[in-house]
């Protein structure tokens, strides 16, 4: 496996393309869950803690190279066409309850299930190939293979890959949030939900 490069892994970054999706798909008539997109960039990281722990208790084989790199079925393409997009949609629920009155306000309206679970893997597909850029274990197969996949490491470099995806995604979350930040209150729950 090659070394992997220090970086900060900063699940919320991947924000930036779920955004990008949305207002893409808007301008082709499109209407996808914002929600769906923004969590479902998030959720394959869900699995990282889990992995950590696992590992600091003794329970997993600290030796495995999805144990070393806390990534395994949410950073596959199975993962994120299936159990990525059900917990995704798991907490967009929950987040629209506990945000409910905010969401009302804004005059944001809850789509079909079928939007949401596309929209949740769309999301969830933008993290594992983001992510398949960037680090050096990536299991896209699983679970038919554990086996690592660079082939989306441009030129098989990992600090090119960072460097690519740092220099899209920083400059990109800074005006997202300036931007959102004008249209007025409520900015968390826009960025989730209105964006």
């Amino acid at each position: 496996m090659p070394r992997e490069v220090p970086n900060v892994p900063l699940t919320p970054f991947h924000y930036p393309l779920a955004y990008a999706m949305r207002k893409a798909a808007k301008k082709a008539g499109l209407e996808l869950d914002m929600a769906g997109l923004a969590i479902g960039s998030f959720t394959p990281d869900v699995e990282c803690p889990f992995f950590a722990l696992g590992a600091w208790l003794g329970l997993l084989p600290a030796t495995e190279p999805y144990v070393q790199a806390h990534r395994l079925v949410l950073h596959s393409l199975f993962g994120a066409l299936t159990l990525g997009p059900l917990i995704t949609i798991a907490i967009v629920f929950l987040l629209r309850h506990l945000l409910r009155a905010q969401i009302e306000a804004l005059g944001v309206r809850s789509s079909s299930l079928l939007n949401l679970y596309i929209s949740s893997a769309l999301g969830n597909l933008s993290h594992v190939l983001i992510d398949a850029m960037q680090h050096s274990y990536n299991p896209l197969l699983f679970p038919f293979t554990a086996q690592n996949v660079m082939a989306l490491v441009p030129l098989g470099d990992l600090a090119l890959g960072n460097a690519i995806a740092y220099a899209i995604v920083l400059p990109s979350s800074l005006a997202i949030l300036a931007y959102e930040a004008l249209r007025g209150p409520y900015l968390l729950t826009r960025l989730l939900f209105d964006a």
